[in-house]
């Protein structure tokens, strides 16, 4: 990348002031932690953790962490990624530092049956299986993230990996103990800050990662400590990057553009947490607080900078007014979130083993800034509570039950608050069943829930039944049978009005469009009231763990009655004549006259119809000898409409990808090509996406004379052929292509 273009991304970006307290703060606690990690390594180096996230320092040791082994934290039933029939996959210890990006959904793309929203590097959230948005419970320690992003694509997740131990991603309905936000599936970031067991003195981790395309500057750091009956954890992180670069390309204004603009990211963060351990269980509490600005890349309106001046950043100073002047819009939100988890084992209840409790409150607000003002704020204040009881054999029937509530109360307001004021309101009760028979472990459960969205009420009830059965050694089968059904969401119900981030007028389930003419149109309350989306999914899996050879075959049909989504109408905002007059949530037709682009954004309708979804998922690994190793994986979904065969927007394309790797007594060399297919079947107002490849290397170091820090060093790089490629999933597909040709260079340890 030249750097004068760095240079210029940088002059580019918005005055802070909010975020410098806990800048300074995140700032200290690196230096220092990083600087003690160095002075107490060889303390350390008899205390390594034996948990998912596997030493670094092992690497020399050529040590590959088998995910199958890791136990998942948010089954309260203990189970492991083989012993559960749903899909599940967990990243972990060297593969998630590795993919850790600064999104969620960048951090797990690679993950056969995971692709990602692609907002532009700034936003990207977790699609499972064609699904996202109000589909996929996105969780921390196993509540809800408690942010906005599952409303629209240009809202960040608060979760963090960086500073994360591993990540579960559940594929499919997962609604037994989330509830009916994850009809789709469910990715739960895991981390020790409430640790349930001593870590035998005290150990840490910290890192620090530089690439080229984007000029990031990233650092990370963490540690536990034992004292007396408590355990102390404190981790943070702090992350710049300006715009990235891309492949030359013309976007849909006719402009050749070489990088995104208004693409960066700033990002800070701090969790504190102690726990108090004793005989029988354990009690901790937490505290975290997470910074961002980022760019919201096309959502300008028409503010645009060529950036033309290859000296700009001699003059930045000078011309600083200026430059922010016209920066385009971007996002700034800050999160306080408190967290309680208490466990108690062997309670005086007769038949209970184990008493768990988590509790999560969340504070949170997100704004969109516009000429350094604030144009539309959304807030969010989030109450979480799941109590859960494991009781004894039961008919030969191990079990979980529990009680889950959530209340949520969200509001918007300015330019683009689309949708009123909500307040969600869940109770559930479930119970989780497994039975293990001769060979077949049995696996069911139930949920039935209460909810309420504003004056709107449904009562969602799942089940499922699983086996999983061991063929012979190393060969196991497993299937799964899912009932789920999901209350649609607040925005899904209740919008109307300009959402600039998908460049669309929206209009939710309550509302009906009136075509009086093409140019007189009419938004009335629906006559139709909205329905529960019902799914029932199939799940049926080859499982091979052999001495050297390892596979993970899964195949999934889900059919959905009354999905939920929006479909252009074929109509423009600036035939709206008028909003009904009785309406209270309704926009009026001079609310957001400075940001209707004309008026004439289209109108999407969300609407249900019965779909299917089908495909599948395949990885595997092959340990040619000690040194060298293969993998590969492909997946594959297809969605469509039952009644006509219509296809469904934004479906991913299928994936072929390839890795080889080779290692040495102290480096470890890796090389891998995925191919993203083109993309044909699409609906209307859609176009076709070309297909495109990317080639990617990296280098792992650990010296001899490091190994007793700990330490690892790596080189790596993405897309070396510089590849354009579009995201068929995104809603910035055209204007914010993958990133171009990209150089890492790192350090990570542990101490």
């Amino acid at each position: 990348m030249p750097v004068v273009q760095a240079t210029l991304a940088r002059s580019q970006k918005p005055i802070k002031t909010s975020i410098k307290p806990l800048n300074l703060m995140v700032s200290s606690l690196l230096a220092g932690v990083v600087v003690t990690g160095f002075s107490s390594s060889a303390l350390a180096q008899d205390q390594s953790p034996t948990t998912a996230s596997e030493s670094t320092s092992e690497a020399a040791q050529h040590q590959h962490q088998d995910t199958e082994v890791i136990v998942i934290t948010s089954s309260p039933l203990a189970r492991t990624v083989l012993e559960s029939a749903q899909p599940i996959s967990v990243m972990a210890g060297d593969e998630l530092r590795e993919n850790q990006a600064h999104t969620l959904g960048d951090t797990l793309m690679h993950e056969p049956g995971i692709n990602a929203t692609h907002f532009a590097g700034v936003a990207s959230s977790p699609i499972i299986r064609g699904l996202d948005g109000p589909r996929v419970k996105i969780a921390q320690n196993g509540l809800d993230s408690a942010d906005v992003s599952r409303g629209s694509p240009d809202h960040a997740v608060t979760t963090e990996t960086s500073v994360a131990e591993q990540v579960e991603i559940f594929r499919g309905p997962a609604t037994l103990l989330y509830g009916s936000g994850a009809i789709g599936g469910v990715v739960n970031v895991v981390d020790q800050r409430i640790a349930q067991d001593f870590v035998g003195g005290s150990r840490g981790f910290y890192g620090v990662n530089l690439n080229t395309a984007s000029n990031l500057r990233d650092a990370t750091v963490g540690f536990n400590a034992d004292h007396k009956n408590t355990v102390w954890h404190a981790d943070a992180f702090i992350r710049r990057s300006d715009d990235y670069d891309v492949p030359s390309f013309t976007n849909d204004e006719g402009e050749n553009l070489t990088h995104i603009n208004n693409s960066f990211v700033d990002a800070e963060g701090v969790n504190l947490g102690v726990s108090y351990l004793f005989d029988q269980g354990y009690f901790g509490v937490s505290y975290g607080r997470l910074e961002q600005q980022y760019g919201i890349p096309g959502h300008d309106h028409g503010h645009q900078d060529d950036h033309a001046d290859e000296h700009a950043d001699e003059h930045e100073h000078e011309h600083e007014a200026e430059v922010h002047a016209e920066v385009g819009p971007f996002a700034d939100l800050w999160q306080n979130r408190i967290q309680v988890h208490g466990g108690w084992l062997t309670p005086s209840l007769q038949g209970i083993e184990k008493v768990e409790l988590r509790y999560g409150f969340t504070d949170y607000q997100h704004q969109e800034i516009e000429d350094q003002l604030p144009s539309t704020t959304f807030t969010n204040e989030q109450h979480e509570l799941r109590l859960i009881a494991n009781h004894g054999p039961l008919a030969g029937w191990q079990g979980a039950f529990g009680y889950h509530y959530f209340d949520q109360q969200q509001s918007a307001f300015g330019a683009e608050a689309y949708t009123p004021a909500s307040t969600t309101e869940r109770h559930g009760l479930f119970w989780l069943l497994e039975r293990e028979i001769n060979q077949v472990t049995w696996q069911t459960g139930v949920r039935y829930e209460d909810v309420s969205v504003n004056e709107y009420s449904f009562q969602p009830v799942s089940a499922s039944l699983g086996l999983t059965y061991q063929l012979q050694p190393g060969v196991q089968l497993s299937a799964n049978l899912s009932h789920a059904q999901r209350a649609p969401s607040a925005n899904e119900l209740f919008a109307n009005g300009q959402h600039l981030a998908t460049r669309t007028y929206e209009l939710g389930l309550t509302y009906q469009l009136d075509t009086v003419s093409e140019h007189h149109l009419h938004i009335e309350p629906a006559t139709t009231a909205p329905r529960k989306e019902q799914s029932n999914n199939i799940d049926l899996g080859l499982h091979l763990n052999l001495a050297s050879f390892h596979l993970d075959w899964t195949m999934f049909y889900n059919r959905i009655d009354d999905y939920v989504f929006n479909a252009y109408s074929g109509f423009v905002s600036s035939g709206i004549a008028h909003h009904h007059e009785h309406d209270e949530h309704a926009e009026q037709p001079g609310d957001a006259h400075d940001h209707d682009h004309g008026g004439a954004l289209p109108i999407v309708a969300y609407q249900q119809r019965d779909v299917e979804l089908y495909g599948y998922e395949l990885s595997s690994r092959w340990e040619v000898t000690e040194q060298v190793e293969f993998t590969a994986f492909s997946d594959y979904i297809r969605g469509r409409a039952r009644d006509g065969g219509d296809n469904l927007p934004r479906i991913p394309a299928q994936r072929l990808g390839a890795e080889g790797r080779y290692q040495a007594d102290q480096w470890e060399a890796k090389l891998g090509y995925t191919w993203y297919n083109s993309q044909t079947r699409i609906t209307a107002y859609e176009t076709t996406t070309p297909s495109y490849g990317l080639l990617n290397a990296q280098l792992n170091l650990f010296p001899v004379a490091l190994q007793q820090h700990g330490i690892t060093l790596y080189l790596k790089a993405e897309n070396l052929t510089d590849e354009l490629g579009f995201v068929h999933s995104s809603y910035l597909k055209d204007d914010a292509p993958v990133r171009g040709r990209n150089f890492s260079i790192g350090i990570r340890g542990e101490f």
